[in-house]
């Protein structure tokens, strides 16, 4: 558009247009984004220019994050996807829009995990929108939020479509409730002895607690399946995404792959994306996540204990052993967690006279036409690389310090 056109529009008209034309030209060559920033803050002397700019702001970001939404993103996974991709202003100002989104909502048209996730927008940032951003800033410090709003609107509108897991905010039938089982008295013993085996610096206590807490989930996992069979309690598979932080995304993804597996969920991970899709039952889901986080904190409090690895000749192999130790970390959890699983399922078994094979064969089968339908092109990958033996033998001694089999003696 001409500049004499654009000195014919509306004031909030020629904002939008002058934004769209820094966007438009960041696809093809990436702009210094505090310049382009200052040229849209330089575009009118008239003192409510920057509420203007603010207002074009906030519509084109709801018009970007809208689109996450639409296509499958939940504000959790576009906040890593930020921070890993974009400067930390840039992931500030994208959870300024997405806060000031999903406040267009009431409590009761979001899932619970909309509500978890708009919290924790509102825990990292305090002001929900754009023009709540910039009340009272001065001149440097709008063009510096301009700057950070354009890179996060160049980033969040070129997000790729993913399966969406989770009704949109709005839905007028909220399918997932997973409040419900996480406030069940279950859940709050899982989760209390979880939080005891992070906070002791004794592996026999460690090991006690996460025991415990796997018995717990497996019990409970079986009882929801039986209830499944009566017809009383029977749901479809469901799909949870977790973030896999960094460093070391590829085995941390397999500890959570492991986990999946011994609780009769599958997971599928996109290190684009930077997160885990795990599906399965609605109450093993919980339990999977429950399980990761705990286990991750356990084993990188093994890590720390370790310290720095140097090579003989001086050479940090730090990374390579925390990646091997890692990696057989989650091989050798996945072997405890399956053992204690079939424990319990036997235990079960002789307590109700049931053949609980047919009935967690029949859970499984529902779980894998699930993941077919959200990938139907999925492919295996390939798992870590073992390249540090003392990691390697330092994260199967780590499991094993944190085993779930309750029936061995306690012990380092």
């Amino acid at each position: 558009m001409q500049q004499d056109e654009l000195n014919g529009l509306p004031p909030e008209g020629r904002a939008r247009q002058l934004v769209l034309g820094v966007l438009q030209r960041a696809m093809s060559a990436r702009p210094d984004w505090v310049d382009a920033a200052s040229g849209l803050e330089g575009a009118s002397d008239d003192a409510g220019w920057p509420a203007v700019l603010a207002r074009v702001f906030e519509e084109l970001g709801d018009d970007a994050v809208l689109r996450a939404w639409e296509w499958g993103w939940m504000p959790r996974e576009v906040s890593s996807a930020l921070r890993k991709s974009c400067a930390p202003e840039a992931a500030q100002a994208g959870a300024v829009m997405m806060r000031g989104q999903l406040a267009r909502y009431g409590e009761s048209q979001l899932s619970d995990r909309w509500n978890v996730h708009r919290e924790e927008l509102a825990a990292v940032v305090s002001d929900a929108g754009v023009p709540a951003a910039c009340a009272g800033l001065g001149r440097w410090d709008r063009i510096v939020l301009w700057a950070a709003v354009l890179e996060a609107l160049e980033f969040v509108g070129g997000l790729p479509k993913i399966p969406r897991v989770e009704p949109l905010p709005g839905t007028p039938l909220i399918a997932h409730k997973l409040g419900v089982a996480e406030s069940s008295r279950e859940y709050q013993k899982i989760r209390a002895l979880l939080a005891k085996a992070e906070s002791t610096d004794s592996d026999a206590e460690a090991e006690a607690f996460t025991a415990k807490a796997q018995q717990l989930i497996a019990r409970h996992s079986i009882n929801e399946a039986l209830l499944a069979e009566t017809g009383q309690e029977r749901r479809e598979p469901e799909a949870l995404r977790v973030v896999i932080e960094r460093p070391y995304e590829q085995p941390k993804s397999e500890l959570i792959a492991q986990i999946a597996d011994a609780n009769h969920c599958r997971s599928v991970y996109w290190p684009d994306g930077g997160f885990t899709t795990i599906i399965g039952d609605r109450a093993d889901l919980r339990s999977v996540e429950l399980l990761y986080h705990s286990l991750l904190v356990q084993a990188t409090a093994a890590m720390a204990r370790v310290g720095s690895v140097s090579a003989k000749r001086g050479k940090s192999q730090t990374r390579s052993f925390r990646q091997s130790f890692l990696a057989s970390f989650a091989m050798r959890i996945g072997e405890r967690l399956r053992e204690s699983a079939d424990d319990t399922a036997r235990e079960v078994a002789e307590e109700t006279g049931t053949d609980l094979v047919p009935v967690m064969r029949e859970r499984d089968q529902r779980v894998d036409t699930r993941t077919e339908e959200l990938f139907p092109r999925l492919k295996f990958g390939r798992s870590t690389r073992i390249t540090n033996y003392e990691g390697h033998v330092a994260g199967l001694a780590a499991a094993d310090a944190a085993r779930l089999h309750a029936q061995e003696p306690i012990g380092r």
